[in-house]
C-alpha cells in the first residue's frame, strides 16, 4: 500500500520512503507502526493498541515505545514540538492527522481489501414534481437496506453516497477514496398505469459494466416493491452469493403487511431526508403528514417505523416539542406497529428497541435490540442508534464496536457517531482526546454538541470557548439549567457519569439546578 501526505509517500510493502524526491529505507517496525496510525487516523489510537497490534502484545516500556514514535516522526519530519502530521494526545495514544490520499484506501476506511462494496448513487427520477423525486429518493434507501441484508456484500450509507453524488465524484475517485468496488445507478419513470426502473452496476476498477437490467411494471406500490426485490436477486447473483443464514432468510423476508399507497412511500422518503439533514421544518412537515397518511395505509411497516422515530425525536431532543402531546407513547404504538407489520423489518425492530430503551425496560431494549442486529447488522443507522443507547448505558466497549462499524458504512456521518468515544476517554479523563473526537464532525444546529464543548473546554481550562459555548447553549435550549438532570436521567445514563458532566458544565459557568426532583 502506498500513501501520500505532505511531501512524504510511504510504500508500506516495500518498507520505503520517498520524502521531498529523496527515497531511503524504513524498519519494518516504523513502517508498520507508521502504517497502524494512518489506516486508523479517525481516532485516537491508544498506547495499548499500538503494543498488541506492532509489538504483539510483548511487554515494552514507555522509553521504548517514545523511541519508537521518535523514529517515526524523523522520518517523515515531524517532531514532538510542530507535532503537524502526528499528534501526541497526553496520557492517551496518538493520533495522525495530516491529509492523506492512498493509491487502495479500502482499508483505510476500515473496509476490507477484495470486499464487495457498493455505492448505490441516488435514483434519478426522469418524472417532474417533487413527489417523483421522493420516490427516487425513497428507492434508493430501499435498494440500500435490501442489499446491506446480505453478508457478503459492504453498503455504503445513503448519507455518503448523497454526497458523493453531491460532489460529482468518479467511480476511479469512489475506488480510491472509498474502496468501492461496484457502483450502482439507476433511473425511474413512473405514471399512474406505467413505470420503468432501470439499473446498472459498474465494476469500479475496470469501468466494465457487470449488469444493467430494465423493469417495466405496473404503476401501483406493490409494483415498486417487487422491483425492489429484483434488484437485489440481480445484484446479489451477479456479484455474491445468495447461500448462508441472511441471504435464506432475505429470501423469505416479505412482509406480511405493505405500504400501499404513494403518498405514504412519499412521506417516509421525506423521513430519511430528515434523518440525513435533521432539519426541524421536514420533521414537523412529515410527523403530522404520515400521521394522516396512516390512518388510511395502516399497514405500513416502512411507515409506521418512521413514524416512530419523528415522534422519538420530538420526545428526546425536544424537535417540534407538542404541549400535552406523550410523544413516547406514541412513538411505543407506532414501533409495535411496525414490528407487526413485518416482523423481520430491521430498522422498525430498531425503533421498538428505542423506544423500550427511553421507557427504561433496559432488558427488554437489550432483547429487542439484539433481534434487531441479528435482522440487519449492515444498516448503519441500526448500528449507531443502538450503539448510542449501549453508551448511555455505561458499556463502552459494546457501544464503540457498533458505532465504528457504522461509521466504517457511512463515512460521511453525524457527529453524534463519535460521542461513545468521546464518553470513553472522558471517563478515563482523557479530555484532549475526548475533544479531538467530538470536533471531528461538528453539529452547530445540535444542542448536545456544544453542551459536549462546554464540559470538555471547561475541563481544559479553555475557559473562554467553554462560555462561547455555554452561550449557544442557553440561546438554543433556556432550561437547561433547570432540567439537566431530568435531560441525563432521560438517556439512563449511569448517575457517576452524569456528574461528570455536570461538574464540567458548572466549570463552564453553568449554573446546574441540582434539587430537581
Amino acid at each position: 500500500m502506498i500513501f501520500a501526505f505532505n511531501d512524504c509517500e510511504i510504500d508500506t510493502e516495500l518498507f520505503q520512503i520517498s520524502r521531498g524526491g529523496t527515497r531511503s529505507g524504513l524498519t519494518p517496525q516504523t513502517a508498520q507502526l507508521l502504517e497502524y496510525l494512518i489506516r486508523n487516523r479517525d481516532r485516537v489510537v491508544l498506547k495499548d493498541d499500538l503494543v498488541e497490534q506492532v509489538w504483539e502484545g510483548r511487554a515494552i516500556t514507555d522509553a521504548t515505545l517514545s523511541t519508537a514514535i521518535k523514529e517515526v516522526r524523523q522520518a517523515i519530519g515531524d517532531s514532538g514540538r510542530d507535532q503537524h502530521t502526528i499528534r501526541t494526545v497526553h496520557g492517551k495514544g496518538f493520533r495522525f492527522v495530516a491529509d492523506i490520499s492512498a493509491r487502495n484506501t479500502a482499508k483505510s476506511h476500515g473496509l476490507q481489501p477484495n470486499r464487495t462494496v457498493l455505492a448505490v448513487l441516488p435514483f434519478r427520477s426522469l418524472g417532474r414534481g417533487t413527489e417523483e423525486s421522493d420516490i427516487a429518493d425513497g428507492l434508493t434507501e430501499d435498494t440500500i437496506t435490501n442489499l446491506s441484508r446480505f453478508r457478503e456484500f459492504v453498503l455504503l450509507s445513503h448519507r455518503t453516497t448523497a454526497q458523493i453524488a453531491t460532489d460529482n465524484m468518479s467511480i476511479t475517485e469512489m475506488s480510491r477514496s472509498f474502496g468501492v468496488s461496484h457502483v450502482i445507478e439507476g433511473s425511474i419513470r413512473r405514471s399512474p398505469q406505467k413505470m420503468r426502473v432501470t439499473v446498472q452496476v459498474t465494476e469500479a476498477v475496470s469501468g466494465h459494466l457487470v449488469a444493467t437490467e430494465q423493469f417495466d411494471r405496473g404503476g401501483e406500490t406493490e409494483d415498486l416493491f417487487d422491483i425492489q426485490e429484483e434488484i437485489a436477486d440481480l445484484i446479489a447473483g451477479r456479484l455474491g452469493s445468495r447461500h448462508g443464514v441472511m441471504a435464506s432468510r432475505l429470501a423469505q423476508t416479505e412482509p406480511i403487511q405493505r405500504t400501499k399507497t404513494w403518498e405514504t412511500y412519499r412521506l417516509v422518503a421525506r423521513f430519511y431526508e430528515y434523518y440525513r439533514s435533521y432539519d426541524p421544518v421536514i420533521h414537523a412537515a412529515t410527523r403530522d403528514q404520515l400521521s394522516d397518511a396512516l390512518t388510511q395505509d395502516r399497514h405500513s411497516a416502512d411507515g409506521w417505523a418512521a413514524y416512530a422515530m419523528l415522534l422519538l425525536e420530538e420526545y428526546r431532543y425536544h424537535i417540534n416539542q407538542r404541549p400535552n402531546v406523550d410523544a413516547l407513547a406514541l412513538a411505543s404504538d407506532a414501533a409495535r406497529n411496525a414490528v407487526a407489520c413485518d416482523g423481520l423489518h430491521a430498522f422498525a425492530q430498531m425503533t421498538l428497541a428505542l423506544t423500550i430503551f427511553y421507557q427504561k425496560d433496559i432488558p427488554g431494549f437489550q432483547a429487542a435490540a439484539a433481534r434487531a442486529l441479528e435482522l440487519n447488522s449492515g444498516h448503519c443507522d441500526v448500528l449507531a442508534e443502538i450503539g448510542s443507547c449501549h453508551l448511555f448505558l455505561g458499556e463502552y466497549k459494546l457501544a464503540t464496536e457498533l458505532l465504528d462499524r457504522a461509521i466504517e458504512l457511512s463515512p460521511v456521518h453525524p457527529g453524534w457517531y463519535h460521542y461513545a468515544r468521546c464518553w470513553l476517554y472522558a471517563d478515563q479523563g482523557f479530555f484532549e482526546a475526548a475533544l479531538l473526537e467530538i470536533e471531528k464532525v461538528p453539529m452547530p444546529d445540535f444542542f448536545w454538541y456544544h453542551a459536549h464543548l462546554a464540559w470538555l473546554h471547561a475541563e481544559l481550562g479553555n475557559m473562554h470557548k467553554a462560555e462561547q459555548a455555554v452561550t449557544i447553549m442557553r440561546a438554543m435550549f433556556p432550561e437547561f439549567e433547570e432540567h439537566a438532570l431530568s435531560e441525563l436521567d432521560l438517556t439512563n445514563i449511569n448517575p457517576e457519569r452524569g456528574a461528570m458532566a455536570i461538574r464540567g458544565w458548572t466549570k463552564a459557568g453553568l449554573r446546574i439546578n441540582l434539587t430537581e426532583a
